[in-house]
């Protein structure tokens, strides 16, 4: 049921890897409820008529549709944020009056402006939202003002004001941003131990996950898949190269750029062709590439 003290929003996207990321990155705001979710513009015209959201998170490309052919036949009362891979269709976006256009990989800073944005038109307009809500949290409602007046002006420092934010929404934020990537390159975060935990979120519950229970990880895009002992592979908003920074070299060794080991999990290793390897890693039906590049450094490593 909508929670009426909450701008709700439904997330519009042909994707379940993109659908499943927004949700992450939109739960990190108190003041957003995602209502619903849809991979077509059928679905997600029933889920707008039906609930009547006060936003709508679309995919530009929507299978043999697009975003702007669901746009045609909803009512203009829900505010559009167009997400796409592109930037073709930006000039277009905005043509049609849509708050903002993100593209994927979805930035966190980039939306933390965006909702900015949409907090000031929801607050401008009269929808059924209890601005008194966001009066009840002085701490968030402030840094959010600060990120639009520094989308505005470009004299803000969106890092630390997003710092801010956060730690005013969780006490437990240090370990809830692992699940989060917000700067390119070396992450300068601390190395983790083998009996470490990381919280992350999986299905919309968090919960903390032992290290030593990540049997491999895999590349998706500029996120990745963990595979945990005695779990489904759960999607997480952290780069392979911070995962080859932080996790303990003892056991992780990455054997193919989209591909990190653990070896307490390999059953065994058998050669392909080309000169690579296949590994074979507990419980996980299909094998795992080893290119020849790593698999020379590898053997470098255990002489």
């Amino acid at each position: 049921m909508p929670d009426q003290n909450k701008i709700s929003t439904v997330v519009v996207d042909d994707d379940v890897n993109s659908r499943k990321l927004l949700n992450i990155l939109l739960k990190k705001f108190p003041e957003i409820n995602v209502v619903g979710e849809a991979a077509n513009i059928s679905k997600a015209l029933d889920i707008i008529k039906e609930l009547k959201p006060d936003s709508i998170f679309l995919d530009v490309k929507l299978g043999t549709g697009s975003g702007f052919d669901l746009m045609n036949k909803i009512s203009a009362e829900s505010t559009v944020i167009f997400i796409s891979a592109s930037e073709d269709y930006a000039l277009r976006a905005f043509e049609v009056n849509a708050l903002d256009y993100l593209k994927k990989p979805i930035d966190f800073d980039r939306l933390s402006i965006t909702i900015s944005r949409l907090l000031s038109k929801i607050q401008d307009k009269e929808l059924p939202f209890d601005k008194s809500n966001l009066s009840n949290k002085p701490a968030a409602t402030s840094s959010v003002t600060e990120i639009h007046r520094g989308y505005n002006h470009g004299k803000i420092e969106l890092s630390k004001v997003l710092n801010n934010h956060l730690i005013n929404e969780d006490d437990d934020i240090e370990e809830e941003e692992d699940d989060l990537e917000l700067e390119e390159g070396h992450t300068n975060k601390k190395a983790l131990e083998y009996d470490d935990r990381l919280f992350i979120t999986v299905d919309g519950i968090s919960r903390f996950v032992k290290i030593c229970t990540i049997q491999c990880i895999t590349a998706e895009k500029d996120y990745t898949y963990l595979y945990l002992e005695g779990l489904k592979k759960v999607l997480v908003l952290k780069p392979m190269v911070e995962w080859e920074e932080r996790l303990p070299s003892k056991y992780f060794v990455r054997i193919h750029r989209s591909t990190i080991v653990n070896l307490e999990y390999v059953n065994k290793v058998e050669k392909w062709f080309n000169s690579s390897y296949h590994v074979f890693v507990q419980n996980i039906t299909e094998p795992f590439q080893m290119s020849r590049r790593y698999a020379s450094k590898l053997k470098e490593r255990f002489k």
